[in-house]
């Protein structure tokens, strides 16, 4: 028996193999649920939601016509070290809206609230990836799938801090099962409300347009200007244009110590800031290594998404999953938690893998890689590091050792980029459920 290349012996006439296969599975699935049950319910349920702490006070703000960016405009100014005041609210207006019914509910039932719907989202997005991805699975197949989606720690920070990324991954993966079913005004529609959270997920919109999907371009394109209007009911268009222009010039965030973006691995390396003290602090080179480096991958991706393709055809799974990671590595901020997201490109290498599609020099990269990802969460958080050490402590190439995750993420790039290619037919066929 041949699994990802290696020949196991078996003699198929010794029914204790298929026994031994069957509670294999079953452990794996034990271990599974238990672990989603306890980090995925449990300890959310009694966990502090820090960011949901921000969501909650942008709607009490809304409701009650309160400056919903002031907190935030304090805590850039004063720093983390002197902010003292509420968590601020850093999204745009167009989420604070959609987050308003909750500030008509006590912060407690807010948050169960929240996490329900992050709950359901997720299983509706692990839902349509599998259909999307293929529509027939072994039993072994679905096992392994399970177990790479709910193992994942960025899901279960998400939910411990009641962040909204199990929600853009539910869209994102929304977003690809429509263009795949030749739905292109759902798919711009998706795309759009997952931009109406998060700016990020609008480089998807321009890779539509990019492969000529004009429908989803305009679908997408239209439905953020109907959210554009519908939030000048309630917010002047300056306070709008100064969202915009004040989160382009700010650079607090950059060198976060979980910024797994290409602006948090130069920020990190060539600057000082409260986060770190890089190995050199020169921002100008910083600035000049983060644009090479955005349009390197840029440009490697619009090269490997040159040819048109049909949506139904397999290559479009690999394009796709390679918009989402190049999505993040672009981005200004994506942290632990925005690398939910990766469970798209994850779920379509596990197919690959299974179908014997990937060469093994490079599963010696993609392995680590899933394995860092999925359990890896930096240590030097609040509970761990006070504010005023963190530059004290993480100094030099130490600092570096912070990027691991991004180089996890560099590592998945680079195969959905460069590799994936042979026998890529085979994975995703529209074989039937």
């Amino acid at each position: 028996m041949n699994i990802l290349g290696l020949e196991i012996e078996n003699d198929v006439r010794d029914g204790t193999y298929n026994r031994h296969i069957s509670i294999l599975l079953i452990l794996l699935l034990g271990f599974t649920a238990a672990n989603y049950l306890y980090n995925g319910v449990f300890r959310p349920l009694f966990t502090e939601k820090i960011d949901f702490e921000a969501y909650y006070n942008g709607a009490m703000a809304f409701r009650y016509k309160s400056p919903i960016y002031q907190a935030m405009v304090d805590f850039f100014k004063l720093g983390p070290v002197r902010y003292e005041g509420p968590l601020p609210f850093v999204y745009p207006p167009s989420l604070a809206i959609f987050l308003s019914p909750l500030a008509y509910l006590s912060f407690n039932t807010a948050a169960f609230v929240w996490l329900f719907i992050n709950q359901c989202l997720f299983f509706s997005g692990v839902y349509l990836l599998l259909r999307t991805i293929s529509r027939k699975y072994s039993t072994i197949e679905a096992v392994v799938m399970i177990f790479v989606f709910m193992n994942f720690t960025p899901l279960f920070v998400d939910y411990l801090v009641g962040q909204c990324n199990g929600i853009l991954f539910f869209f994102v993966t929304a977003s690809l099962y429509c263009y795949r079913s030749d739905k292109p005004v759902y798919a711009g529609v998706a795309i759009a409300l997952a931009c109406a959270m998060k700016v990020i997920p609008i480089l998807l919109l321009f890779y539509a347009l990019w492969k000529r999907q004009f429908k989803v371009f305009l679908a997408g394109s239209l439905t953020l200007g109907l959210i554009f209007g519908y939030s000048l009911l309630f917010f002047d268009i300056r306070l709008l244009t100064w969202y915009v222009k004040f989160m382009l010039n700010q650079t607090l965030l950059n060198s976060f110590h979980d910024n797994h973006s290409l602006t948090g691995f130069f920020s990190r390396f060539l600057t000082h800031s409260v986060w770190v003290k890089g190995v050199f602090d020169s921002p100008t080179a910083a600035g000049i290594c983060i644009m090479i480096g955005s349009l390197l991958v840029l440009g490697v991706f619009l090269f490997s998404t040159r040819k048109k393709n049909q949506p139904t055809d397999p290559e479009t799974l690999r394009e796709y999953a390679l918009a989402v990671i190049t999505m993040l590595l672009l981005s200004k901020m994506a942290t632990t938690l925005y690398l939910v997201m990766l469970l798209l490109p994850l779920g379509i290498m596990v197919k690959d893998i299974m179908d014997q599609a990937i060469s093994r020099k490079w599963l010696i990269f993609l392995v680590p890689a899933y394995a860092i990802i999925s359990s890896w969460y930096p240590l030097p958080a609040g509970k761990f590091l006070k504010m005023d050490n963190y530059s004290v402590l993480l100094q030099g190439f130490p600092a570096i050792l912070l990027s691991i995750q991004f180089f996890a993420v560099v590592a998945l790039w680079c195969y959905f980029a460069f590799g994936g290619k042979t026998r890529i037919s085979k994975a995703g066929g529209d074989s039937r459920f």
